[in-house]
């Protein structure tokens, strides 16, 4: 019996070591990717609360919705997105997480965002892809969802959850005339996202 027990406690604690050095790997891993990443960020891509707030989208998006034009664009520049994504991402935080900042890399067809979340004294960078395929449509969708370098939406269904709110919402749009018109397309650019509406 003795033995038993003293073989049992031997595969506990190598069970506890490999967690403690699995955990280890891990964190070593999130700070070098942390140090190389933040000296590489461009400034003028970042969001914060501060910029965010001078931001007003009101005379952008009225002019949008009441042009007499039968198709009109809405042109959003990285800050302007940006200050989108900082309120809405905000408002689902809990009181005991804060969004830091917002950090954009975009490109053609696929716009890569970084939050910067902080719990307590530590901060995280959460990322996750926007991408838009090449035909007419307001269809836009995230492929992974990463915590620093290390991919979670290979561990949790991150991913189809996040994808069925967008589709949501731009239903939501569409059907309750939240912005005047119909968008009929979206457009994932190098410095800017555009918007294709029409008139109901």
């Amino acid at each position: 019996m003795k033995k038993f027990f003293h073989s049992i406690l031997i595969l506990i604690s190598m069970v506890v070591i490999g967690v403690l050095i699995l955990l280890g790997f891990i964190y070593f891993k999130y700070r070098n990717w942390q140090q190389t990443f933040e000296k590489e960020i461009d400034i003028q891509s970042v969001i914060t609360k501060e910029s965010s707030d001078k931001i007003d989208l009101g005379e952008k998006i009225s002019a949008f919705a009441l042009s007499t034009e039968d198709v009109e664009y809405l042109e959003l520049n990285v800050q302007e997105i940006g200050s989108e994504i900082y309120g809405t991402l905000g408002s689902y935080l809990g009181d005991k997480l804060n969004l830091e900042k917002i950090y954009i890399i975009p490109s053609n067809s696929k716009w890569v965002i970084f939050s910067q979340i902080k719990y307590d004294k530590y901060t995280v960078w959460f990322s996750f892809d926007v991408n838009k395929d090449n035909i007419q449509s307001a269809q836009i969708y995230v492929t992974d969802i990463y915590i620093g370098p290390i991919k979670v939406s290979e561990y949790f269904n991150w991913v189809d959850a996040v994808n069925t709110g967008i589709a949501d919402s731009i239903v939501t749009v569409n059907e309750n005339g939240l912005v005047g018109r119909y968008i009929e397309n979206i457009e994932l650019l190098n410095s800017s996202v555009v918007l294709k509406g029409s008139r109901y």
